[in-house]
């Protein structure tokens, strides 16, 4: 129950509260903010609160029957539209990996999502049927009598069929909620956004990652301080390096750098034709550590000792620390973070990850310090 209450965002917390106490809840919410930001636990959370059949002063009780199944997402009143691949898929037919998916990683992305349903390389979406299907339970009577939610998870996948909730959004059935929840704000469809209220997650902050890992997940409080640093406020990226789902980007980027720092084109080609080969999704949550793994090198510049570096990438961390110049790392930063947008926008990922190469090779061979060159 724990998280339901603390979910990293605690200004958020409050301000639920607040609505929630003076009764002005809306009957449709937006929740939106950066990836590992905590939307879809918050998103839980207010589902459990509306769903309570005792809250006090608005706020779930987490004690009744109702609160129990609602905190398990077995509440018959809480329904979810997720993104699928295949076009006849129906939420109602994942619900069992939904519930384990989220039990177990909370956190989740999009393609952790694809690979836990094994259609990691699909496209997925949410489909009119699907829609349809939700809008017609959701027209019937409440299962317990109360409140119904309808949670529609990464909502920027509806811009194709959006407008078939418009009405129902407009016009909802008595004691209906909708709780929409993305990481792609721009993405919704204005007429959706319009018709909600919006509450924005912010960048967690380090101090509630640490918390959470702590607290929650029993992580060991020596290496909890070096993983919420490391993770760059996001509490997704801070989960998987605590159970080691991201440990196989450690090694992809040794061998990169390797690459770069010895100036090997052919092996460049090579590790970049690798690389591209993986899945989009892959792709860019590797894009992502590898920013991260830079501005560690950037904190690098600011720490008294090394022994409070990050364990992930320690020795390699000290290396580009020792012999180069800290101007290089801005700009690698920057040439990282176009790639992963170009990634998004369907590049010959191939070509760009060697483009991304050597342009970092370069870019550090002008900034190689001179008692290094010498």
């Amino acid at each position: 129950m724990a998280l339901l209450d603390h979910f990293g965002q605690p200004a958020v917390r409050q301000q639920l509260d607040t609505i929630l106490s003076g009764g002005r809840l809306p009957h449709a919410i937006l929740m939106y903010g950066e990836p590992g930001s905590g939307i879809l636990p918050g998103a839980i959370s207010l589902a459990n609160d509306i769903l309570c059949t005792s809250p006090q002063q608005g706020k779930a009780c987490r004690n009744c029957p109702s609160c129990n199944r609602a905190a398990k997402n077995i509440h018959p009143d809480l329904h979810f539209l997720l993104p699928l691949a295949g076009a006849k898929s129906l939420t109602e037919e994942f619900l069992g990996p939904w519930r384990e998916a989220i039990s177990t990683n909370p956190w989740l992305d999009v393609f952790q999502w694809t690979q836990f349903c094994e259609v990691e390389g699909k496209q997925v979406d949410i489909h009119k049927e699907d829609i349809q299907h939700v809008t017609a339970d959701l027209s019937l009577q409440a299962f317990e009598g109360g409140n119904k939610v309808l949670v529609i998870w990464m909502a920027q996948f509806l811009a194709r069929e959006g407008n078939r909730l418009l009405k129902m959004i407009e016009e909802p059935p008595e004691q209906t909620y909708f709780i929409l929840v993305t990481n792609q704000r721009e993405q919704v469809l204005p007429t959706i956004r319009s018709r909600c209220m919006q509450l924005y997650f912010p960048p967690m902050e380090q101090d509630e990652i640490l918390r959470l890992l702590v607290e929650e997940y029993k992580v060991d409080r020596n290496a909890a301080p070096l993983i919420a640093r490391q993770s760059v406020n996001n509490m997704g990226r801070a989960f998987s390096l605590a159970h080691n789902t991201m440990m196989n980007f450690k090694d992809e980027m040794a061998s990169w750098f390797r690459a770069i720092i010895a100036r090997k084109g052919h092996e460049l080609g090579s590790w970049s034709t690798k690389m591209g080969s993986q899945e989009k999704e892959e792709q860019k949550q590797f894009a992502l550590y590898s920013i991260a793994f830079v501005r560690n090198i950037l904190w690098a510049l600011s720490a008294r000792d090394h022994a409070d570096f990050p364990v992930e990438g320690n020795e390699m961390i000290k290396y580009l620390h020792q012999h180069y110049d800290p101007q290089a790392w801005h700009p690698v930063i920057q040439c990282l973070q176009s790639g992963y947008e170009k990634i998004s926008r369907n590049a010959n990922t191939k070509l760009l990850w060697l483009a991304m190469s050597v342009s970092i090779k370069n870019q550090l061979a002008a900034y190689r310090l001179q008692h290094i060159n010498s």
